[in-house]
């Protein structure tokens, strides 16, 4: 396990390259008590790669690929440490609380007791402003910051450096920050307004996993904008940070910010990735656990849609009967999927995905949506979930 995390390493480092630079093209159709979270937040701003489907004629898209401070440790054996939460840290709090950082069951799964305390000794240092934490290995330092905080702890890959080895030393891993205390406290506040802000529009409380799904699916596809330009980073703001900031991104973003927010309110959510066209482009996108069976859900390729085309997809629906994902999808970003090799078959929400548009009744547990029938002629339909 130990020589596959350190590929993967590798392995993920190279993927986010080929993703930021070659880009994964759009389709069209889509805590703790630290000294930060104590802060009085700053204002937030207004704002925020994969092939174009043939089938599409929407716009087209250019190609993308708990509690306690941890005390700062000083000697070997391991200092004390953050006890590890017997369920994700969101799971504790009350809905619509801020969760600066999640973790999925299945990466807790997959990376082992060691390695997830690794990981929470590192959010609660980071949001302490700590210079260093308590550690087991530098392999889970690389995990905590390569493997999760990209998209489960947004603030923290944006707010420190990149570990090395030599950060690491007797149990010990040293943090180095980017930029000035005070950018890092306004940084904070903006990811925690902008996220608090959504989470009250998009969700209620006694909404199924399902509707959160669709709801903020729906909300992706009405309020996001592909960044044709590929900029990546939009006045300091990249990651997760730009969908929620700016209302832009490409297929790293829009996946990793539809994964933070979901994971807000209790829904588990990881990641996929695969090449379209025999590997000239990447593509990132999101896996759902509902009601015991796994489907894919890409809101990039929603965006601007009034269909459910990319929601709760089969492998079949995913791969488009060959023509895309050819090589097969992979699972970087969550490779215990891999290793499994996961099958995702439930087509238990086939019939929406040639809706042309659609409206969720919530107060009905009904999704209306309209459809060409055999004739070529538009019919609306129910489908009860």
């Amino acid at each position: 396990m130990r020589m596959r995390r350190k590929k993967l390493i590798a392995v993920l480092l190279c993927t986010e390259i080929v993703l930021s630079f070659a880009g994964c093209s759009k389709k069209k159709d889509p805590v703790s008590e630290s000294k930060l979270s104590k802060n009085a937040p700053a204002t937030v701003s207004e704002e925020s790669s994969d092939q174009k489907d043939p089938s599409d004629t929407s716009a087209k898209a250019p190609s993308e690929s708990t509690s306690e401070s941890t005390a700062a440790p000083t000697a070997t054996p391991l200092p004390s440490a953050t006890p590890i939460p017997s369920v994700t840290p969101r799971a504790a709090s009350y809905f619509g609380e801020f969760q600066p950082y999640v973790i999925s069951d299945v990466m807790k799964d997959y990376l082992g007791e060691e390695n997830v305390q690794d990981y929470y000794n590192f959010c609660e240092a980071v949001l302490a402003e700590k210079d260093s934490f308590p550690c087991h290995s530098f392999e889970g330092y690389s995990d905590a910051y390569y493997l999760l905080s990209r998209s489960f702890f947004p603030y923290g890959y944006d707010a420190v450096c990149c570990p090395e080895e030599s950060d690491f030393k007797d149990g010990v891993a040293k943090i180095r920050y980017k930029e000035t205390k005070e950018w890092r406290q306004q940084h904070y506040n903006e990811l925690k307004e902008a996220t608090e802000k959504i989470v009250s529009e998009v969700f209620r409380e006694e909404y199924s996993d399902f509707e959160k799904m669709i709801a903020l699916y729906q909300y992706f596809a009405n309020n996001y904008v592909y960044d044709y330009d590929m900029n990546h980073v939009v006045d300091g703001y990249r990651e997760v940070y730009l969908p929620l900031m700016k209302k832009t991104g490409v297929c790293n973003e829009f996946s990793g910010a539809y994964a933070f927010l979901l994971h807000q309110v209790g829904v588990e959510v990881d990641f996929a990735n695969g090449n379209i066209n025999e590997g000239s482009i990447g593509h990132r996108w999101n896996i759902v656990r509902l009601d015991g069976e796994y489907y894919f859900v890409d809101t990039t390729w929603a965006l601007s849609s009034k269909s459910l085309r990319y929601f709760l997809m089969d492998t079949d629906q995913r791969t488009q009967n060959g023509t895309e994902f050819s090589e097969g999808i992979d699972y970087t970003d969550a490779p215990v999927y891999d290793e499994n090799n996961l099958q995702i078959t439930s087509r238990k929400y086939s019939e929406l995905w040639d809706a042309l548009s659609f409206e969720v009744d919530y107060d009905h547990d009904l999704i209306r949506y309209s459809v060409l029938n055999d004739e070529g002629k538009v019919v609306e339909k129910e489908f009860h979930y």
